[in-house]
């Protein structure tokens, strides 16, 4: 069974405007509405939980095997208790807020799922996100719009640059509230159920200022 919905992920029928492009909401971008059928919140945050506790799993076997240095082993179990605790509060939130959240959860754990593949030298997780798809665990698929994919890679890339030690735990943390606060601003102009042209080009330059900012702390 396949839902395809945007980057609000809500728990109502709505009608939703989104933009598509070639680039960062190029000047030929089509803006197209459709009337989507969203999915329950709930079931999203329940594969949240589902692989965030695959990773557990995944962090014992590494323990048990020995295959983690004594600061990895640190980092690693730094980064899941943090996104058990993300996900904690994240499950208060409601609406655009909570959809946001998701897919920002969603991004890091995959970046921990990829470094597990690392460690224990095998395919052992399957990412949430392979392209623009959000799998649930029952095997349904939401596509994310734009914004939410743009979104999923720079958080990306902040997490996979920690865990690189190419970033400080501070220059994180400080990057992932800004990703908060610009979930914040989408939720608000999402509020009409729309994202126009105009904010969505705003979207994309708040995110380009991070990535920028991400790019010269990794040099």
């Amino acid at each position: 069974m396949r839902i395809s919905i945007a980057a609000t992920l809500g728990i109502a029928a709505v009608a939703l405007t989104m933009c598509l492009g070639t680039g960062a909401f190029a000047q030929d971008s089509v803006v197209v509405t459709r009337t989507i059928t969203t999915t329950d919140p709930g079931m999203l945050f329940g594969t949240i939980t589902t692989r965030r506790e695959e990773l557990n799993k995944l962090y014992a076997d590494a323990l048990a095997q020995n295959l983690l240095a004594e600061a990895e082993k640190n980092l690693l179990k730094a980064e899941l208790d943090r996104i058990a605790a993300e996900e904690a509060a994240a499950k208060a939130l409601t609406g655009v807020a909570a959809s946001s959240k998701v897919v920002i959860l969603a991004r890091d754990i995959d970046t921990l799922g990829d470094r597990f593949n690392i460690v224990l030298k095998k395919p052992v997780f399957v990412p949430i996100v392979e392209g623009s798809h959000f799998t649930i665990v029952e095997g349904k698929v939401v596509e994310l719009d734009d914004v939410a994919k743009r979104r999923w890679d720079l958080e990306g890339k902040i997490n996979k640059l920690y865990l690189e030690n190419k970033i400080s735990a501070s220059t994180a943390n400080n990057l992932r509230s800004r990703m908060d606060l610009i979930a914040t601003q989408e939720a608000g102009m999402r509020a009409d159920g729309n994202l126009d042209l105009k904010e969505g080009r705003t979207l994309y330059s708040e995110f380009d200022k991070i990535g920028s900012d991400l790019d010269s702390a990794a040099k």
